[in-house]
């Protein structure tokens, strides 16, 4: 029997028409801010993601390809506070990955990555959502998957009680409601990838 050889994840042409599910850890410690003040932190963080790229690619003015990038899944849990944060459905969560030099395909790598995601908090027996995206993003990856690489956002993220909102799961402007709380960390708040999981295809 014959073990087909892992693809070289360095070689910018697995990028375009490609599918990958990869582990993630919090970088440092995820802190919940609470609008009546408490806070809640969060160390023991983990989770899953699934991103597919397009088939296709474009060349910015500049000469650099970029090419659209689609999360599928999103799903981080803490067992010591019950904290479970998973993908909004109703909302789409879309990135880019750009070359970081002029090229064809064969520049996709290295490249700057960048995510927009909308997200579900489930804690206490509340659902949170946020309605301005958490943006993402990891600078100069080398291969892609980007395992090893840490995706940053240097500033809170408001989420807002789903009962309160007109639309529920589908809302996207906050009317009357009030942010109810605030996702941060100390310096960055950060998704490490931490391995690539492999699910056969066939």
């Amino acid at each position: 029997m014959t073990v087909d050889a892992a693809p070289d994840r360095s070689d910018p042409l697995v990028v375009p028409n490609s599918q990958h599910h990869v582990g993630l850890s919090i970088k440092g410690q995820l802190t919940v801010l609470f609008s009546d003040g408490e806070t809640l932190d969060c160390a023991d963080v983990k989770g899953l993601s699934a991103v597919r790229s397009a088939q296709e690619f474009t060349v910015l003015p500049d000469g650099r390809p970029q090419i659209a990038v689609t999360r599928l899944m999103t799903h981080f849990h803490s067992n010591e506070t019950g904290l479970l944060i998973q993908q909004n459905p109703a909302r789409p969560n879309l990135g880019t990955l750009t070359g970081v030099r002029p090229g064809g395909a064969e520049a996709l790598l290295p490249a700057d990555v960048v995510f927009e995601q909308y997200l579900i908090i489930s804690l206490r027996g509340h659902l949170y959502l946020n309605l301005d995206p958490l943006v993402m993003e990891a600078k100069a990856i080398t291969t892609f998957p980007p395992v090893g690489n840490t995706f940053l956002s240097r500033t809170p993220t408001t989420f807002y009680d789903v009962t309160e909102l007109e639309g529920g799961l589908n809302a996207t402007e906050p009317g009357s409601a009030k942010p109810r709380l605030a996702l941060a960390s100390t310096s960055v708040c950060g998704s490490h990838v931490t391995h690539e999981i492999d699910i056969p295809t066939d």
